[in-house]
């Protein structure tokens, strides 16, 4: 089979089997591979690996879409001081994910602009990076939402 035949070939089972990643680096990555001596298994699992990454990295882009928050905060932009009556341990053991295996609520209430928002929003990108749907939503939208439905069924 010639060279062309063969990458030919490759696409288009790439393609049927839906690994685009593989197709994108499958040359750069044997040519590597033969540079370097390396087994065929060893090839092969970097290919693959290549391609679980890829994905894992595509699908935490498209929980972070879905959640829909309103910007991405993280906990390490979180300013500890100016954050009053909130147990930065406590808060990093949330971050842990501890409370989604146990199928535990959390609730962040206070007064307006402490922080509250943010907090929400870096708890729920730590629980997309732990591969879990989020949704993020306010209170007062939540709370429209619902009297908008419960007005549609009058």
């Amino acid at each position: 089979m010639s060279k062309a035949a063969r990458k030919a070939l490759i696409g288009e089972l790439c393609k049927e089997l839906k690994v685009p990643r593989i197709y994108r680096e499958h040359e750069n990555l044997a040519r590597e591979a033969n540079d370097e001596g390396w087994p065929y298994e060893d090839y092969l699992v970097q290919l693959l690996e290549s391609e679980v990454q890829g994905r894992r990295a595509a699908s935490a882009q498209q929980r972070l879409k879905q959640a829909r928050f309103p910007d991405t905060k993280t906990l390490d932009q979180i300013d500890w001081k100016a954050l009053q009556g909130v147990s930065k341990p406590k808060i990093l053991e949330l971050a842990s994910g501890e409370y989604l295996e146990k199928a535990e609520d959390v609730i962040v209430a206070g007064p307006i602009g402490t922080g509250k928002t943010h907090l929400a929003i870096a708890l729920g990108v730590e629980a997309t990076k732990r591969r879990k749907r989020v949704f993020f939503a306010r209170v007062a939208d939540l709370v429209r939402d619902l009297l908008e439905a419960r007005d549609e069924r009058r």
